[in-house]
Order: C-alpha cells, then structure tokens, then sequence
C-alpha cells in the first residue's frame, strides 16, 4: 500500500471582512405552501436553520437566506472568496447556538479550502482563506457549540482530513485523517450531544479485491490524544449513487440512508438506525412505495424520536439511474413518526414532477446534464418537527437548473391526518 504524507500549513490567517446583500430583517412564521424557487446559481444545496429561525442554503459557492420560513428566498453576495469566477465549487455550511453562521469552500476550484463566518446573516463576513491549502476537495463544516466546530476537506483531493477549531472559526488545527485512502465521498459532520466524538458517513469503495462496497462511519475523537487516524464502523447498508446523508434525531439516534436493488430491477430506499454512534445498527425494511421504480439521491433529516424523513428522486422505471435514458424523474418525500418501530408507516409524498428527463448521476465519472443536481439533494427537520427540503430541477429545453425549496408540517397519523403547509 503506498503511504501519502500530508503536511498541513494551517497558518493564523487575519480575519478579512467583504460585505454582502442585506436579507430581509426579522425571521416570520409565514409557511410556503409549495415548492417556491430559491434560486439558479448553483447545485448541491445544503440547507440549514439557525436557532433565529433564518434558513441557509448554500449550493456550491452561492449563499441563499431566508427570513420568512422559506416562503422567499434571497442570494447573498457572500464572501470575496466566493465570487462567482469561483465556478464548480463544493461548499458547506452550519450555523452555532449563537447564530454564528459557517460557510466553508474551496477556491478555485479544487483548491484552497476557506472557511468564513457571519454573525450577521450573511451581510458582512470574516475569513480564513486558507484553513487547509493546497488542493482540496468537498468539506463539510460543523459548528454545535460556542467552544467546538469541526472541519473536514479532501487534502490532495483523496485523503480526508479532520480539523478542529476552539474560537469559533477564527483559526483551525488538524487533528486527525480519515481512515480509508482514496475514499473522498464523504458525507455531513455529526455530534451526538454529551459525546465527544465526531461522526461521518462515507462511501467506502474499497482497495482490495476482497472488499465489498459499503456505506461506513468515520468516528473522529478530537480530545483524545494520539487519535490520529479515524475509527470505522460498518452501517451494513450498500453504497448509495449520490454522496451519504446521515442524521441525529433530538434522541440522539443516528439515521442513514441508501438505496438498495429491489425484485423489479430498480433501486429501493433502505435506512438504519443506531443509538450508539454506529457500534450496532438496526435496518429498517425498504420504503415500500420505493420496491418498484427507481430511487436514488436519497438523503435523511430527523427530529423527535420516530420521526424520520428521506428526500429522493424517483422514477417508475427500473433500472440503475445513470443509464435510465427516457426516464423521467419526480421529487418524492417519505415521513414516519414510527421508524423505530420493525415496520414503520411511511407517508409519502410526491413533491415536483418532471424535474429532470434522462439518466441522473454523480461525482467524478459523471458530466453534463446527467449531473444537473451536483452531487446530492438534501433535507432537515427542525426543532420544532417541521421539514425542510431543497433540491435541484432541470429545464430539458435550456438544460437550466432551478435550486427549489419546500417547507412541511405534519402531525402523526394517530393523533390527525398529516398536512402540508
């Protein structure tokens, strides 16, 4: 096995401001009663909400906020750094307890990662360019405390690299490395509250002609000392065809999605579960609509315990989703108030139809439309039990791509009839 070493240059840069657009003033209950548009730069949106009540959507180097629930949506001038000559960039973003918002980059493309903070909605913002230099590839940032947010980036663009910052983002050390070389699609950073690990879903492909496939946890310990390298932890679930969605519901039960073949020849989704940071799991039976058609892009969000929801793009054709030529694909959302339960009652809902005509795909060895929405699609679901869910359309006559957003509430079925509003 050939041994990569990293040198990280992880310089006290002095913070750099630029100022942006002004969003709109004070956060409102007014719901969006269907899918509205956010905006058209951009893909791979990442939504967040900030205990404000202010909606975040980055989709790589472009910064959406919303002040009214979603029911519109305004792009932010963002950082210097991102600048739209900044095209192709991956992107993430994560906001404090004290509504610090974090947006972290790479710039230009497949370089630099940046991360840069805003404690003002995104209208001015402090930086550091150069947390990790060099060539770098799809980070994800986590801020869950005022004294702890985390970093992670592709260092050389394959080897996955931890960092960890205690002044909320002014500087960062490195602290640890993924534990599987050349296994870069990485998903979202997490934390169990009361722990101090760091937990992050991967696909890991595999070296060796021996291994299988599969969807695996990243166990970073950044207090322990001489952690260097991450521990891993099998979910038992396949590799899924967009990068990993993974979520911590207010219970701390961790969630994961993927896809899996069903008996028609298309794809199902599957989830597990695991109440110990991925030590056990428990799989959950496909979602039932999903065991004909095809699903793919699935990503998880959760909230109270049992209630669970996954995003996806689905078809009725079967088949693997980078070769489904003609098919045509809707945006479907499927939510559970029993996923703990052996057989949960799904509620599924189709979101937008005809987003998209032809194969779907992601990462590296995909290009062009068939890569419209980048590498994923995402949701969450608030404190208060209310989804939230962002995703990308197509236009098959311009090939122009639309980020959308929709915001839902539902009850459980036993105590009323679910409604969206």
């Amino acid at each position: 096995m050939k041994t990569i070493a990293i040198l990280f240059a992880c310089a006290m840069i002095p913070a750099l401001a630029s100022a942006g657009k002004r969003p709109k003033s004070t956060p409102t209950p007014t719901p969006a009663p269907t899918p509205v548009t956010v905006g058209v730069h951009g893909n791979e949106p990442l939504i967040a909400a900030a205990p404000d009540g202010t909606l975040y959507i980055s989709a790589l180097q472009h910064v959406y906020s919303s002040t009214d629930s979603g029911a519109t949506w305004t792009e932010l001038l963002g950082p210097i750094y991102a600048s739209s000559i900044n095209l192709n960039s991956d992107s993430s973003i994560s906001v404090d307890p004290g509504n610090r918002l974090f947006f972290t980059f790479d710039y230009p493309y497949a370089g630099t990662t940046a991360v840069c903070t805003s404690d003002d909605r995104g209208i001015t913002w402090n930086c550091n360019p150069a947390v990790v230099p060099g060539g770098t590839d799809r980070m994800w940032t986590l801020a869950p405390t005022l004294t702890d947010d985390y970093e992670v980036t592709n260092e050389g663009l394959y080897e996955t690299a931890f960092l960890h910052s205690t002044d909320r983002g002014s500087t960062w050390t490195p602290t640890s490395l993924g534990a599987g070389l050349f296994e870069p699609q990485t998903g979202p950073l997490l934390q169990k509250p009361g722990s101090t690990n760091v937990l992050q879903i991967t696909k890991i492909f595999g070296t060796l002609p021996q291994e299988v496939p599969e969807l695996k946890l990243y166990v970073y310990s950044p207090n322990s000392p001489g952690s260097i390298i991450s521990a891993v932890r099998s979910t038992g679930l396949p590799i899924p065809a967009a990068l990993p969605g993974a979520a911590l519901g207010k219970d701390g039960e961790l969630w994961v999605v993927s896809e899996q073949p069903n008996p028609a020849g298309g794809f199902s989704a599957v989830l597990a579960h695991s109440s110990d940071e991925g030590v056990t799991w428990s799989k959950l039976p496909p979602i039932p609509t999903t065991t004909t058609g095809t699903a793919t892009f699935t990503w998880v969000a959760a909230g109270s315990p049992g209630h669970v929801g996954v995003i996806y793009y689905y078809t009725p054709d079967n088949g693997d989703p980078s070769s489904l030529t003609n098919s045509t694909w809707s945006v479907r959302w499927a939510e559970t108030f029993n996923a703990t339960s052996p057989a949960p009652t799904w509620t599924v809902g189709n979101i937008e139809s005809a987003v998209h005509t032809g194969p779907i795909c992601a990462a590296a060895g995909c290009s062009g439309d068939h890569r419209f929405a980048g590498d994923f699609i995402t949701s969450l679901i608030d404190a208060n039990d209310v989804a939230h869910l962002t995703w990308m359309i197509e236009n098959m006559s311009t090939q122009k791509t639309t980020i959308r957003y929709e915001r839902i509430q539902a009850t459980p079925p036993s105590t009323t009839t679910g409604r969206r509003h």
